[in-house]
């Protein structure tokens, strides 16, 4: 019985490390607060605070005009938020208190190149651990690219060690479902290897290009979580009390 008290405290004690307020890792995970960001000289676009935005073009290279911080972009069947209430209000209306963000597929083209896009955070990492990061996308039937919600997992150089990802075109991006932009949630999860420093989670456009078809051609994504998964600590204790019920 001494055993198994020790075991359940052991337990305890691991878990009381990782409390609720610590179970979402994201920072400003709806995307609802921005800030402008200078894109060319005079030229600013909304993007949302504490990610990071890296776009490039096939041929001619780094850009950052393939996405923005759009208030049309995250509406229901998504989780209402209001954070972006907290933030000064933009001169043009551009923000709002419910924000999602736009991949510009269309600013791929022949003459510069395809257009990719990333959206990432970092966080602290512990190899062994999973982790599920959760995320909100749709597209209109006319975009024409690739999209992806990816978990990687980097060592203490940036180097990429490890990572999961998933297809959400294949995964359903385009499957009607009577919402605007077909919006759907969508969930990936990954286990950090040994030597991971840094877990990023990142959602991407991929290869975007203008649809000479014209027509709706908007990919949008909102409300991201990172979740660490019940894992040792956990285990434990679930043992434990099975070890404990069959002593008592």
């Amino acid at each position: 019985m001494r055993n198994v008290m020790t075991l359940l405290a052991c337990g305890i004690g691991v878990l009381g490390v990782v409390g609720p307020a610590d179970a979402y890792l994201l920072l400003n995970g709806n995307l609802d607060r921005s800030q402008a960001v200078e894109i060319v000289p005079g030229f600013f676009l909304p993007k949302p605070l504490h990610w990071v935005n890296e776009g490039f073009r096939s041929i001619s290279g780094p850009y950052e005009d393939e996405m923005s911080s759009e208030p049309w972009a995250g509406p229901a069947p998504t989780p209402v938020t209001t954070d972006g209430l907290l933030d000064p209000p933009w001169p043009d209306g551009v923000g709002g208190p419910d924000g999602g963000v736009f991949f510009k597929a269309f600013s791929g083209n022949a003459t510069e190149g395809a257009a990719t896009g990333h959206l990432y955070q970092d966080v602290p990492g512990t190899p062994g651990e999973a982790y599920t990061l959760s995320g909100w996308a749709g597209a209109e039937a006319n975009f024409l690219g690739g999209a992806e919600l990816a978990i990687e997992f980097r060592d203490g150089g940036g180097g990429l060690i490890g990572a999961a990802s998933l297809d959400l075109i294949a995964a359903g991006l385009f499957v009607p479902n009577g919402e605007p932009f077909n919006y759907k949630l969508y969930t990936v999860t990954g286990v950090a290897p040994a030597g991971t420093v840094v877990v990023r989670a990142r959602v991407s456009m991929l290869a975007g290009m203008a649809n000479p078809a014209g027509g709706g051609q908007a990919y949008v994504v909102d409300d991201f979580t990172l979740v660490p998964e019940p894992s040792t600590a956990a285990a434990l204790i679930a043992l434990g009390i099975a070890l404990a019920r069959r002593r008592w």
